[in-house]
């Protein structure tokens, strides 16, 4: 062989390498830059929220639906802030939660949050706390990575109650930092009225039961209050 034919054959040999190469490059590894300029992993990420455990020392009982209706605000504001996030639908959750009487109980453990997660089949599963203190309100949330049950997470946040929507919204930024992926919140502007998060959160209970009727009279009520609320009740399946 010739030195032409050896140049060509060590050209065609580095092409194919170089495609090879870049044909092999994971899905994991694919990475952009948010807004801020950090870089993130747009990789799809398999995700459930639990509903959160309700530690409030002010009239618990009155804040007990906030259980449901914070989780459901997270997994809409995740799903609606162009993640590369794969949220699993509330309605599955709950129907897991019913089958293991977990919804009984409302606490979670990472155990309990570890198995939950494997049987929906998640890769990552959200769990945690709040706590009504007067006009104060506190969540605290942890990420739990299912296949080896490593905390990816451990976050808290605090602030007045009548702005649970924002808190939520805030949260779910961290969560979202948390797993690398991009987060472009909607502009929603809160009214920042608690009420309307209780009438969400009771129209989720009643649906829950089987009520669709009550549902949507109570996230009518819950929208008059605080029309930020629509967008959460439009991410509400069930109701159909």
């Amino acid at each position: 062989m010739n030195r032409f034919s050896m140049l060509a054959l060590t050209i065609v040999l580095a092409v194919i390498i170089l495609f090879a190469g870049c044909a092999g490059v994971p899905k994991e590894d694919i990475k952009v830059k948010d807004v801020s300029g950090a870089v993130v992993d747009q990789a799809p990420k398999t995700m459930a929220v639990l509903p959160f455990e309700n530690n409030s020392v002010t009239d618990p009982e009155k804040f007990a639906p906030l259980s449901k209706g914070l989780s459901a605000m997270l997994i809409t504001d995740l799903k609606n802030s162009s993640t590369s996030l794969q949220l699993i639908e509330r309605d599955k959750i709950q129907a897991l939660l019913k089958e293991i009487a977990l919804s009984q109980s409302g606490s979670v453990d990472q155990s309990t949050a570890v198995r939950a997660g494997k049987i929906l089949g998640a890769q990552s599963i959200v769990f945690g706390s709040f706590m009504v203190l007067g006009n104060q309100v506190r969540m605290d949330a942890r990420i739990i990575k299912v296949e080896t049950s490593e905390v990816v997470m451990a976050e808290s946040i605090a602030g007045d109650s009548g702005g649970i929507m924002n808190l939520a919204m805030d949260l779910a930024g961290k969560i979202a930092r948390s797993m690398k992926v991009a987060f472009k919140p909607p502009h929603v502007k809160s009214v920042g009225d608690i009420n309307a998060a209780l009438y969400f959160s009771k129209g989720l209970d009643a649906l829950d039961r089987g009520d669709k009727k009550e549902a949507k009279k109570l996230f009518s009520k819950s929208i008059e209050l605080d029309p930020a609320y629509k967008a959460q009740v439009d991410n509400v399946k069930g109701l159909e």
